[in-house]
Formats: structure tokens, sequence, C-alpha cells
């Protein structure tokens, strides 16, 4: 394992997250410490950001994530948040991770939560191979699913709608053509179920969108709009 690390002390997110029906219809602020170990000194040694992991896009993607999935246990968040990481930042080998729940015991206790420490090899992956290219399945639970998927040039993921799924997107790297309007940078968005859209890739390069769909991936609610059935 690397001996070199960053970290992110205590970033603050506000999200439904909790158990009890109080903390469904209203969101509270989760404190995050992050550390996350990989070799920096090709970073150090270029001073290039390419070369280095980027906190700022490391924060908003714990923040997106977060807000999305509206978690009901700390544990659950921690696992996916972990596999997110790992699979978005392939220089990182190892992630640890503390989330605190400041209103978890209050008047008992000024915070509670948990701490995990996690590694590729605690997300083993498996492949599956599309018409647009291939799908990464990074990690999937009872609860949701967390998967990259790789567009090739000149292909696309056809117009299409789900029906049971809620479903998270951004494009991670390379550049894409989400509804015909070009996307580069970290721009996610949560489609509400029923919302046909589409990826196309015109550029000459790979490109990758990362998925959180919940529950987890169901073949038959992936709908393709014009479809003959």
């Amino acid at each position: 394992m690397s001996k070199d690390s960053i970290f992110i002390s205590d970033i603050t997110v506000e999200c439904v997250v909790g158990v009890y029906p109080d903390e469904r219809t209203r969101t509270q602020s989760l404190h995050l410490d992050l550390s996350l170990r990989l070799d920096t000194s090709l970073a150090g040694r270029t001073g290039r950001l390419d070369d280095a992991v980027d906190y700022a896009r490391v924060a908003d993607e714990i923040a997106a994530l977060l807000k999305f999935r509206e978690y009901r246990l700390l544990e659950t968040a921690a696992e996916e948040l972990c596999a997110m990481l790992l699979s978005l930042h392939p220089t990182v080998v190892n992630v640890q991770l503390g989330i605190e729940k400041p209103e978890a015991l209050i008047g008992r206790a000024r915070s509670a939560g948990v701490r995990v420490s996690r590694s590729n090899e605690d997300y083993p992956r498996r492949w599956e191979r599309p018409e647009f290219g291939e799908v990464e399945v990074v990690y999937e639970s009872l609860e949701a699913g967390i998967y990259l998927l790789h567009v090739e040039p000149g292909r696309q993921i056809p117009p299409h709608h789900h029906e049971v799924m809620r479903e998270l997107e951004w494009v991670a790297s390379g550049e894409l053509n989400r509804d015909g309007e070009l996307v580069q940078a970290f721009s996610p968005v949560a489609w509400p179920m029923g919302r046909t859209h589409r990826y196309e890739n015109n550029s000459s390069a790979r490109a990758t969108v990362f998925c959180c769909d919940t529950p987890p991936f169901i073949p038959q609610d992936e709908i393709v709009d014009g479809a003959v059935s």
C-alpha cells in the first residue's frame, strides 16, 4: 500500500439521512473525514492537476451521492462512497472514511458515526458488454448499484427511460453529448422516473459515465424509447 495520502477534513453535507419517520422528511448535517492512499510523487514532480486527485471534485462527488441516495444507515453510505471513490479515482488504493451524525444522540453524545477502511479488493468488479461499449459493475447491494458506463467512440446509449429505478449520473471522463448538449466537466443529474435521456460519443476517445441506480439495475426497466417489442 502506498505510503502517501491526501486528506479532506470535516466535509459537511446537508442531506436526508436516518431510519426514523421524522428523519425522512428533513435534512440534517453529516460531517465526513477522508483519507485517500495513493502515490503522490508524479503530481509532486509535474505540478499538474491531471496527475493528482482533485480535492474539490472528490468533495462534490461525495455530496452528490449523499444527497441523491437519502441513506437510512451510515454503514450503507460508507460502503457506497468508498466504492464510488475507488472506481472514479484509479490511482487511489485505499479509502479511509469517517462519517459523523451530530443529531444521532442529542442530549446523550456530541456525535455518533462510522469509520471504515476499504481497498479495491473489497469491491471485485465484473464487466458486461452492451452495444455502446462496456459496463463496469462496481458494487451492488439490496438497495443500489454503482456502475461505470464506458462508451466507445462513435457509439451511443440510446434514448431510454426508467419507471422503477431512480438514477444519478455524470460524465466521469472524456466528453459526451447528453441529450444533444456537449458535457465534459462534472455535471451530475438525477433523472426523474419517466424522463428520457441518452448519451452519444462523437469524439475519438472512450468516455465514461458514473451511474448510481436505486434499486440496483433492473434490465427490464431499461426502456428504450421507440424500440419495437
